[in-house]
């Protein structure tokens, strides 16, 4: 009996602990796409700056050539066609820098790893088959101050896929890329120059934001990169917005913009001050801008707002709440009634036992009655 209950209980609380997880347990596994897989090294020269590093450091000689190599295989049954190109670093709108084909290279720049490298490379692959693909590098006459950073970006064009980076969207979503830095001077160290170049307050990707672009004007990476934003009513200096970015990365003579949401609170159009302070390590820069609401933004923004669709959450989670009640008093009932039916099964045993000793006894008494009265006639 109190095992079958402790059954049912059981189950009760299994039911309820998959309702409080969200549902049942799943394996995620990524699905391979078999028109996606190759794979790329970087075959390293001698003269390798970084030997620990598994991308291209290398030092250049104002007005010569040289060149970088890669090792592209293909290890699937079926051919592949790929295609390689030189790309440069640039810096992504999560504020990150990123190896992805973008035109965000800031005018800044004395020159390119684009520039300087010769054109992409398409290659056929037979099945099992590896190639090296050699590219040429030509650093200007002149040479160039600090850092040239860029990449070899690999990609299969018949990878129908996308995601976003930021503002930039891959529509062919499996890509490898191989690093470049390059170097007149080889770890020059330039003093970061940040830049605060325009704040904007219009839409972006269907979203009323005011974006604040961030120029690094500097030939150098650098990190751990973060930016508090600050919004106030240019009138009354009461703050209505703000925007952290934590850990973030600059590539080399790039920008990016830092996006600021409208927040849920109505927006009057008019005079407002964005306030930036940013760090990387000691350095600190400090940034201050007016900028314009417009009516038709604010009225975009405050119509948004009041047609967002109203949160039922907490009917579902009365109905959750709910069901689970209904499943503990299943459970019980349950319970109860095979306990039920197990004392009725113990009595209908109680009962047959006593009936049959009943029986016994009667037919022992008489039996004694014959023998008595046979004793008798005796």
């Amino acid at each position: 009996m109190n095992l079958n209950r402790f059954k049912w209980w059981l189950v009760a609380f299994l039911a309820l602990i998959s309702l409080v997880g969200g549902g049942s347990l799943v394996s995620a596994h990524a699905a391979s796409d078999p028109e996606s897989d190759f794979g790329v090294t970087p075959l390293l020269p001698k003269d390798q700056l970084s030997k620990k590093a598994n991308y291209f450091d290398l030092k250049v000689q104002p007005g010569s050539a040289r060149t970088i190599k890669v090792s592209v295989t293909n290890p699937n049954k079926a051919p592949r066609t790929l295609v390689v190109s030189p790309i440069n670093a640039t810096t992504s709108d999560s504020g990150q820098a990123v190896y992805v084909p973008s035109n965000r290279t800031d005018s800044s720049a004395q020159t390119t790893f684009k520039d300087m490298t010769s054109g992409p490379v398409t290659l056929h692959l037979a099945p099992r088959q590896g190639k090296t693909v050699t590219f040429t590098v030509r650093t200007p006459a002149s040479g160039f101050t600090g850092e040239v950073l860029g990449g070899l970006f690999v990609t299969n064009p018949k990878a129908h896929r996308s995601t976003s980076s930021g503002n930039f969207t891959l529509q062919n979503r499996y890509a490898e890329v191989v690093a470049v830095a390059l170097w007149c001077q080889p770890n020059q160290v330039l003093p970061i120059n940040l830049k605060l170049a325009s704040v904007t307050a219009k839409k972006q990707n269907g979203q009323p934001q005011v974006l604040a672009k961030l120029r690094n004007v500097t030939p150098a990476l650098f990190g751990k990169f973060d930016v508090h934003a600050r919004v106030l009513k240019t009138s009354s200096h009461q703050q209505v917005l703000t925007k952290s970015l934590k850990n973030g990365s600059m590539a080399p003579n790039s920008w990016f913009n830092l996006g600021i949401g409208l927040g849920k609170k109505p927006l009057a159009a008019g005079e407002y001050t964005l306030k930036v302070h940013a760090t990387s390590g000691q350095r600190v820069w400090n940034f201050s801008r007016n900028f314009t609401i417009s009516a038709k933004l604010a009225r975009a923004h405050n119509e948004t707002l009041h047609t967002k669709q109203p949160n039922y959450w907490w009917i579902w989670l009365l109905l959750a709440i709910l069901l689970v009640i209904l499943l503990l008093l299943l459970a019980y009932w349950l319970g109860k009634r095979r306990s039920q039916d197990d004392d009725d099964n113990d009595d209908d045993a109680d009962l047959s036992a006593k009936d049959a000793t009943t029986t016994d006894t009667d037919t022992t008494a008489a039996k004694s009655t014959d023998e008595d009265q046979s004793h008798l006639k005796s």
